[in-house]
């Protein structure tokens, strides 16, 4: 009997546990890529990140290109910032 009542007793102490173990009933979202902003020079033919100290000299002269991403800039014909190194 002793056993029995053990076994009983574990089961309700469990059974408030197991309870508070939320289960997913979705799968979780992944998110999407961040949509980076690459800044393009006309007179210097570089693209560059959005947070280069190279940008606020473009916007200055006036000779700022946005790009959706390094593959358009490249295609564009410009070449990547040595100093920011977008795209990789």
């Amino acid at each position: 009997m002793r056993r029995l009542s053990y076994v009983v007793l574990a089961g309700l102490l469990a059974a408030p546990l197991v309870a508070r173990i939320a289960l997913p009933t979705e799968p979780p979202v992944k998110a999407e890529p961040r949509s980076e902003v690459i800044v393009g020079c006309k007179e210097t033919k570089l693209y560059h990140k959005a947070d280069c100290k190279w940008v606020k000299e473009i916007d200055k002269a006036g000779t700022r290109v946005d790009f959706k991403s390094v593959a358009e800039a490249r295609k564009a014909g410009l070449k990547p910032c040595e100093d920011c190194k977008p795209g990789g």
